[in-house]
């Protein structure tokens, strides 16, 4: 499908003049006088490798949102209806947006399902059933927001906490849903009934740039020895790749948007290779500089031995022992990555937010490589599908729905 093309790297034509640039600014600073040290300089390049859309190749220039009120974006649960749909959460989402977009920011990574306690209706047995009422209203809303302010999306369907433990607070649980995740059963339920609709709903909307199968998922999967104690029902390897491909094939079937996978570490993202997702993810922190399996601060896009592009869905927004956030940005685009989206926007941790000044500044002066075009009137239109199509997997008005505080971002390591 046209819609998904994803441009390849193939840099060696460009080392030579990277080599010749890298010599001048050397002998540049051999016949200057003494000075403050400074962070190594990188050297950019105009036209770095990147993901297609919208009738051109850029470089992902974006924030992690990532949520305005985790676990209440979409969908209700027995704690009320807070999502986007709802009048004072759609005032605080779009002033939201606006002041991205003024900062230059052109993608936003923004969570849906979270850890499942909000949105998806179960049985009694803890299998999908559905979408509650208020999903698809929620999903309008957004997309009337990510349109109006030209800000195109990445939708993470869920986050590894809908692996962790169930825990249960006023009614609501959080977690839980491993057996989902484990069982043919499940999974085929989850796709099919709560993935599917919004796909078939949304699926040539043009402002949903890729669907995320899952937030870091390495966290909930055995093989990887990094299973938190919260996670007494992990995955294996094996299981979760059949459960991306079959998200994967979903997506690709059903929408013109790309499929991709949040790795937590660079050290893990061949570990999805093979499986048609359109471009890869890896997750940066300071803690990972000291193994050169983690480092992707020091890694180069063409040396990593990818199928796909690489963006970096995650680093420090700021208080980085690594670099600043100019700093980030310079070396994730010099270095052959296809975008770069800092945590968090809304200082949800210690990681702080991206300074908007720096943001902004960076933006304008990569515009040609980073701003994607508002998309057309007609592709606009035809963004949505019937609601009949859907009427089947959404519970009528009155329906329960089955959050906790996430936890803390201190990764488990």
């Amino acid at each position: 499908m046209s819609g998904r093309a994803v441009r390849r790297f193939h840099r060696p034509a460009r080392l030579g003049v990277r080599a010749l640039l890298i010599v001048l600014v050397i002998l540049a600073a051999s016949c200057a006088g003494p000075r403050a040290p400074s962070p190594t300089p990188v050297v950019p390049r105009p036209h770095p490798e990147g993901i297609t859309w919208q009738g051109g190749t850029w470089f992902l220039l974006g924030v992690n949102y990532p949520w305005h009120q985790y676990g209440n974006d979409f969908g209700n649960n027995a704690r009320g209806s807070f999502g986007v749909h709802n009048e004072s959460t759609y005032r605080a989402v779009d002033a939201d947006f606006a002041k991205m977009a003024r900062m230059g920011v052109h993608t936003v990574r923004w969570f849906v399902f979270g850890d499942g306690s909000v949105g998806i209706t179960y049985d009694h047995h803890g299998m999908p059933t559905g979408i509650d009422q208020n999903v698809l209203p929620d999903m309008d809303a957004a997309l009337e927001i990510a349109q109006r302010h030209n800000i195109y999306l990445d939708l993470v369907l869920l986050d590894f906490l809908f692996m962790k433990d169930a825990e249960w607070k006023d009614g609501v649980q959080s977690g839980g849903h491993a057996n989902v995740i484990n069982s043919d059963q499940g999974q085929k339920a989850l796709v099919d009934k709560v993935f599917k609709p919004l796909f078939q709903r949304y699926g040539q909307n043009p402002y949903i740039l890729s669907w995320e199968v899952m937030n870091e998922p390495e966290w909930t999967v055995s093989d990887f020895g990094k299973v938190h104690g919260q996670f007494s029902h992990p995955s294996t390897l094996d299981n979760f790749r059949r459960f991306t491909r079959r998200v994967v094939d979903a997506v690709h079937s059903e929408t013109g948007s790309y499929a991709t996978l949040g790795s937590a570490s660079l050290q893990w993202v061949s570990s999805w290779t093979g499986l048609d997702l359109d471009y890869y993810q890896a997750h940066y922190y300071d803690w990972m500089r000291s193994s050169q399996s983690d480092n992707l601060f020091h890694a180069e896009g063409d040396q990593l031995g990818l199928d796909r592009p690489l963006v970096v869905g995650e680093f420090p927004a700021a208080y980085s022992r690594t670099a600043g956030l100019k700093h980030y940005l310079d070396t994730w685009y010099a270095n052959g990555f296809a975008g770069a989206w800092p945590w968090s926007f809304k200082k949800v941790d210690g990681q702080g937010t991206p300074d908007g000044g720096t943001f902004s500044s960076w933006a304008a002066d990569h515009s040609e490589s980073v701003s994607i075009p508002a998309a057309d009137q007609g592709a606009r239109n035809s963004g949505i599908a019937p609601l009949s199509v859907l009427e089947a997997w959404v519970p009528k008005p009155g329906g329960t729905g089955i959050i906790e505080e996430r936890l803390a971002r201190d990764k488990p390591r």
